[in-house]
């Protein structure tokens, strides 16, 4: 327990047993030194100035790992997707080795066109290491 922190009393009245009496609460305030006085003291701005940037920092270090998260759930979705894609691509690719026919053949070579993904992605340095 600190020394420096000053204990108030709770006021009880004299006929309630002692198991059901409050406990004491205890003060933040050091001896001496009011709120006012500690914020407005350098060290006090400095604490602050502190707390509030600790703060910041632990708010975004949460909204970071909520977004990866985020990301993580969508990758899950893209990959399961792409592999959709991939086994129905290899499905298109057997039915044109298939055609033996050449009248067949190049009705498939220009039937069997789809359209590919054409957003180009962005892996940033930070999040994926180089």
């Amino acid at each position: 327990m600190n020394p420096d922190l000053v204990q108030e009393e709770n006021p009880v009245a004299d006929d309630q047993p002692e198991s059901e009496q409050p406990a004491p609460r205890k003060s933040s305030r050091r001896k001496g030194a009011s709120a006012a006085e500690e914020s407005s003291s350098p060290a006090g701005s400095l604490a602050s100035a502190l707390r509030e940037l600790v703060t910041g920092i632990e708010d975004e270090v949460a909204e970071v790992t909520r977004l990866s998260e985020v990301i993580d759930d969508h990758v899950v979705t893209l990959n399961g997707l792409r592999a959709d894609v991939a086994a129905r691509l290899a499905h298109l690719d057997e039915l044109r080795a298939a055609a033996d026919d050449a009248n067949l053949g190049a009705f498939l070579d220009d039937t069997i066109q789809p359209q590919l993904p054409q957003q180009s992605e962005d892996f940033p340095d930070r999040i994926y290491g180089s």
